[in-house]
C-alpha cells in the first residue's frame, strides 16, 4: 500500500513539506556522538548539560521532509530555502525530533482489549468477588466475563478449583486470563461450552489441570488454553479493534509494530488496510499451527508493501518464569520442576526446517537457558540442513541463557528479541527461581558484546508498554525513584545510543521494508516522532516524563495537535 495522494500532496499536486526546526535531532548514531563528546563512561550518567551557546548550535540543524522521505537534513537557513513556498514548518521549541519507535513485540489486539477488561487488583479471594462483581455488572446477561491479571502461583492448589468460580457466577461463562498469557482459569460452563471435560488429554506443551479425582480444576496451563480462547467471542469488530490500538500506539511515539497476536489480527489488518493506507507499519507473525496452512499458500516472509506484511512463523519452546514452565537447565529454586518443554528439539527443528525450505523465517519463545539452548540448536539444525532463513530468525525473550550461548546469536545470525521492561517486573521472582543463576538473566549488555543484534518491545498487555519507558528499564535497570542500589545486575546496563537502536534501525531491519527506516538521513523513511523536551538533557529517571507533541508516517502527520 502507497501513501495516500491525499495525505502526500496538496490542493496543486505537489507533495507537501514539512520543515522541522528549533530543537534537538536524535537517532542511536547522534546519541553515540553525543555521548562520546561528553565523555560518557557510564550508561547512568546523565548527558552534559548544554549551555545557550551550544543549544543554539544544535538548534540551527533542520530536517526538511517531502513526500514520504527526509529530503535533507542540515542548517534550517539552508532547508529554508530548498523547501520553497507552502512548506509546512514545525517548530520543536527546544524538543526533540526521533525517528518512529518500533515495538518488536506486542500483541495489539489483545492489549486493546485488555483496557477495557477488568483487572484483579488483590490476588485474594475477597479481590476476586470484587473483580467478578465489577466484571458482570459490565457484561450482558449470558455473556462471557473475562478478567485479567490472575497470578496462577499466588493461590494456593485448594483454593485453585473450578468450584471456587462456580461459587462466584455459575450462570454465565468466567475466565480468568493469568498476568503472562500463558495459562487460564474457567468455570465449569465455560469448560462445558469448549467441551473440555476430566477426560480432555493434554494436549503437546500444555496441562488440563487435574484434581485428585482426576476432574478438571478449569486451570489450562500453556498450550492447553487454546482449547477454550477460541470460544471466548468478543464484541467488537476486530478491524476496529486494531485502530483503536494503532492510535494508542501512536500516543505512545509508536509507529510501527511486530505483532504476535495468534488470531484475528490478520483479517483485522488485511480490512482495515483495505479502507486506505494504514497509518502504521506492521509486520504479521504466522501462528504455528498454521504453518501447513502458510506452506500450502506459498506464503513468503517479507512478501507484502511497505504498510503490511508477513513476519516469522512463532514457535514456544518453553512457557514462562512467573509459572515456573520455562524451561531450565537445572531445577528451579523453589521446586524440583524444570519447566515444560512445549515442542521438543527434534521437532522444534523440523518446523524450522519446514519454514526455511517454505521462505518463512521463524521467532521461538524461549525464556530459560535449555529453551534458548534449544531454539539455539533448531535454527542452526535447519540453517545446516538447507541453508539460510529469508529474513534474519529471532529468539523471543531470552530471559535466561548459558554464557556459551551468547556468542551464537552473532554466529547464526539470530535476533535477540528482549523486552527491557520485564527485568524490572520479574527481578523479585527471577531472584526468588533462579537464585544465583540471574547472573546471567535479561543479559543484555552481555548479548551485545558478544555480538548480538537486539531489537526491543514491550510484550503488552503483559507488561507496560512505551518506548521511552522500555529505554529507562534498559538504562536503570531498576524501577524510576528507586535507589542505584536497586537496580537489577547493572553491569547489564545499556547505553542511550545501544537502546536506541534496538527500538529504532533493528526492528526495522529485521522486517526488511524496502524504505530505509530508523535514522534521520536523507533519503531514509519519514517515520517521526516529537517530543516536548530534549531528551538528551533528561536524566535516565525522567526520560518517561518527555510527551509526544506529534507523530508523522511516511510524511503523514497521524497524531498531534496540528490534525
Amino acid at each position: 500500500m502507497k501513501s495516500s495522494p491525499k495525505a502526500r500532496r496538496g490542493r496543486e499536486g505537489r507533495e507537501i513539506a514539512w520543515l522541522f526546526h528549533g530543537g534537538r535531532i536524535l537517532d542511536a548514531p547522534r546519541a553515540a556522538a553525543a555521548g562520546a563528546s561528553a565523555g560518557q563512561s557510564s550508561p547512568r550518567r546523565a548527558p552534559a548539560r548544554s549551555s545557550a551557546r551550544s543549544r543554539a548550535e544544535i538548534h540551527r540543524e533542520g530536517v526538511l521532509v517531502r513526500g514520504d522521505r527526509i529530503e535533507s537534513v542540515g542548517p534550517v537557513d539552508r532547508l529554508r530555502r530548498e523547501a520553497g513556498r507552502g512548506a509546512r514548518l514545525v517548530n520543536l521549541r527546544g524538543g526533540t525530533l526521533l525517528p518512529g519507535f518500533v515495538d518488536a513485540h506486542i500483541h495489539l489486539l489483545t492489549w486493546v482489549r485488555a483496557a477495557s477488561d477488568t483487572w484483579l487488583r488483590e490476588q485474594s479471594l475477597r479481590g476476586l468477588e470484587e473483580a467478578v462483581r465489577a466484571a458482570s455488572a459490565q457484561a450482558p446477561v449470558d455473556a462471557w466475563v473475562s478478567i485479567r491479571g490472575w497470578v496462577p502461583r499466588e493461590w494456593a492448589r485448594p483454593l485453585k478449583r473450578r468450584a471456587t468460580l462456580d461459587g462466584l457466577l455459575s450462570e454465565q461463562p468466567l475466565i480468568l486470563h493469568a498476568v503472562d498469557g500463558h495459562s487460564v482459569w474457567a468455570n465449569t460452563i465455560a469448560l462445558r461450552i469448549a467441551g473440555i471435560h476430566g477426560r480432555t488429554p493434554d494436549p503437546p506443551g500444555g496441562v488440563v489441570d487435574r484434581d485428585e479425582s482426576g476432574e478438571t480444576t478449569g486451570h489450562l496451563i500453556e498450550t492447553a488454553a487454546s482449547l477454550i480462547r477460541p470460544f471466548i467471542p468478543r464484541p467488537d469488530d476486530p478491524a476496529d479493534e486494531l485502530a483503536r490500538a494503532i492510535k494508542k500506539g501512536h500516543s505512545l511515539g509508536i509507529t510501527g509494530a511486530h505483532d504476535f497476536d495468534p488470531r484475528e489480527i490478520w483479517d483485522a489488518a488485511q480490512r482495515l488496510g483495505a479502507k486506505g493506507p494504514l497509518p502504521f507499519r506492521l509486520v504479521l507473525s504466522v501462528p504455528a499451527a498454521k504453518l501447513e496452512a502458510a506452506e500450502v499458500l506459498e506464503l513468503r516472509s517479507g512478501w507484502g508493501d511497505e504498510r503490511l506484511r508477513v513476519g516469522a512463523v512463532k514457535f514456544f519452546a518453553d512457557g514462562t518464569l512467573g509459572s515456573g514452565t520455562a524451561l531450565l537447565e537445572s531445577e528451579y529454586e523453589d521446586s524440583t520442576s524444570t519447566g515444560i518443554e512445549v515442542i521438543r528439539l527434534p521437532e522444534l527443528t523440523d518446523r524450522c526446517a519446514r519454514a526455511r525450505k517454505a521462505g518463512l523465517t521463524v521467532a521461538i519463545h524461549a525464556i530459560g537457558d535449555r529453551a534458548v539452548k534449544n531454539a539455539l540448536d533448531a535454527i542452526e539444525g535447519a540453517i545446516q540442513s538447507g541453508g539460510p532463513f529469508p529474513l534474519p530468525p529471532r529468539i523471543e525473550h531470552i530471559q535466561l541463557a548459558r554464557e556459551e550461548d551468547f556468542p551464537r546469536f552473532k554466529a547464526l545470525g539470530v535476533l535477540a528479541s528482549v523486552q527491557p521492561i520485564h527485568q524490572v517486573t520479574d527481578r523479585a521472582v527471577a531472584k526468588r527461581k533462579w537464585g544465583l543463576r540471574t547472573s546471567r538473566s535479561y543479559a543484555y549488555r552481555s548479548l551485545l558484546r558478544a555480538g548480538a543484534r537486539l531489537l526491543f518491545g514491550s510484550d503488552a498487555p503483559f507488561d507496560r508498554p512505551g518506548p521511552l519507558l522500555g529505554i529507562q528499564a534498559a538504562l536503570l535497570r531498576r524501577e524510576r525513584g528507586e535507589d542505584h542500589g536497586e537496580s537489577f545486575h547493572p553491569e547489564q546496563r545499556l547505553g542511550l545510543a545501544q537502546a536506541l537502536r534496538a527500538h529504532l534501525e533493528e526492528p526495522n531491519l529485521a522486517a526488511g521494508w524496502r524504505t530505509p527506516l530508523g535514522r534521520i538521513k536523507a533519503g531514509w523513511g519519514a517515520d517521526l516522532v516529537q517530543f516536548d523536551q530534549d531528551l538528551l538533557q533528561l536524566e535516565p529517571e525522567s526520560l518517561d516524563r518527555a510527551k509526544i507533541r506529534g507523530v508523522w508516517v511516511a510524511g503523514s502527520q497521524v497524531y498531534g495537535k496540528s490534525l
